[in-house]
C-alpha cells in the first residue's frame, strides 16, 4: 500500500513560497509536479524552474494525467473559490492526483476557518496530515497609509489627480466593462495604462514586458493572486470587498519587495490600526487638492452606472 501524506503550508503573500518550491526541487531526486490554478503563474514558474519540475493547471493535468510521487498545489484556496463554482475540474484533478501521489503539499497565504473545516474532512484520504503555519491571513508588509474613502466617486477623482510617469498604481474594479472603460478614459487623458480581466493574465504579462512601468494597471480580481507585477505604490479599490482572503491577496500586490505603498478603499481595513480622525483629516486635504485640479483635467466624469 502507498503511504499518502498531506502537508499544508501557509505563509503571508510575498514570503517566499516560490523559494519553498525550489527547496523541494533540490531535496527530492525525482521530478516534481506543481499544479497552479493560474496559467500565467504556471508559465512564470516554468520559466524559472521548469528543468526539474512539471508545471500544469488542473485542466492540463486532466488531459496529460502525469503522475509524480511529490505534488505541490499552489494558491490552494482558489480550489474552494473557483473549484466550488465555475471550475469543478479543479477538485476532480485534486482527488485523482491524491490517489497516486505519496506526498501532496498545499501552499496558500489564506486559509479561512471554513476551509479548515473542509480540510479536516480530507483526513480519511491520507495516512498522515500536517499543517505548518508561518502566518495565515496576514500581510507581510503593511501599507504606509490606508484611507477609507467617502465614496466611489472620491476614489475615481483621486485616480484622476495622479501624476504621470511617477509610479505604478493598481486599480481593482468589480466588473470587466469597468476595467475597459476606466482604461479608455485614463488613456485618453495621457496616462499609460495596462488592463487585465479573466483569461488575459498571460497577455498582460507580455504587455508589461513592452511597457514595464505604466501609470496604471487596471484589473478585476484576476491579478490578486501570484502574477508578478512591478513595484506598486498605490492600490485603489473602486468597490467594497468583504472577503478577507481576497482582500489580503489584493492588498498584498503592494510592498512585495518591502517598498512603501498606500491603499484607497471603501471599507474599514482588516488587521490594520485605524484612526478615524486622522483618516478624515487626510481625506479633507486630498479632497481640496482634487477640487483644485481634477475638474480642469476631466470636465466630464467617469460613469460606471
Amino acid at each position: 500500500m502507498i503511504q499518502k501524506k498531506l502537508l499544508i503550508l501557509t505563509s503571508p503573500p510575498a514570503s517566499g513560497k516560490t523559494y519553498w518550491i525550489k527547496s523541494f526541487q533540490d531535496t527530492w531526486e525525482e521530478r516534481l509536479l506543481v499544479i497552479s490554478p493560474l496559467r500565467a503563474l504556471a508559465n512564470e514558474c516554468s520559466d524559472k524552474n521548469g528543468s526539474t519540475t512539471d508545471f500544469m493547471t488542473p485542466e492540463e493535468w486532466m488531459v496529460k494525467k502525469t503522475n509524480r510521487k511529490v505534488v505541490i498545489i499552489d494558491e490552494f484556496h482558489l480550489f474552494f473559490y473557483w473549484g466550488d463554482t465555475f471550475r469543478p475540474v479543479m477538485w476532480e484533478a485534486f482527488f485523482e492526483i491524491s490517489q497516486s501521489a505519496e506526498l501532496m503539499i498545499l501552499l496558500t497565504a489564506t486559509l479561512s476557518s471554513e476551509m479548515k473545516e473542509e480540510m479536516a474532512k480530507f483526513a480519511h484520504h491520507f495516512d498522515e496530515m500536517m499543517w505548518i503555519d508561518h502566518g495565515n491571513q496576514k500581510l507581510k508588509y503593511l501599507p504606509a497609509r490606508y484611507l477609507k474613502a467617502f465614496s466611489k466617486e472620491w476614489i475615481l477623482d483621486e485616480i484622476r489627480c495622479s501624476k504621470k510617469n511617477e509610479s505604478v498604481k493598481l486599480v481593482f474594479c468589480e466588473y470587466r466593462n469597468e476595467v475597459y472603460q476606466l482604461e479608455k478614459e485614463l488613456t485618453n487623458s495621457g496616462f499609460k495604462c495596462i488592463s487585465c480581466v479573466g483569461g488575459e493574465a498571460g497577455e498582460m504579462a507580455m504587455k508589461l514586458k513592452l511597457n514595464p512601468h505604466p501609470d496604471f494597471i487596471i484589473s478585476t480580481t484576476v491579478l490578486s493572486h501570484g502574477v508578478n507585477l512591478p513595484d506598486i505604490r498605490k492600490i485603489f479599490f473602486t468597490y467594497s470587498l468583504k472577503n478577507l482572503d481576497f482582500w489580503i491577496q489584493m492588498v498584498a500586490r503592494g510592498g512585495r519587495r518591502g517598498e512603501s505603498y498606500e491603499v484607497f478603499a471603501l471599507e474599514i481595513p482588516y488587521h490594520l490600526k485605524y484612526s478615524r480622525l486622522k483618516n478624515i483629516f487626510n481625506l479633507l486635504l486630498l479632497t481640496l487638492r482634487q477640487k483644485l485640479s481634477v475638474r480642469a483635467l476631466f470636465p466630464g466624469k467617469f460613469d460606471f452606472g
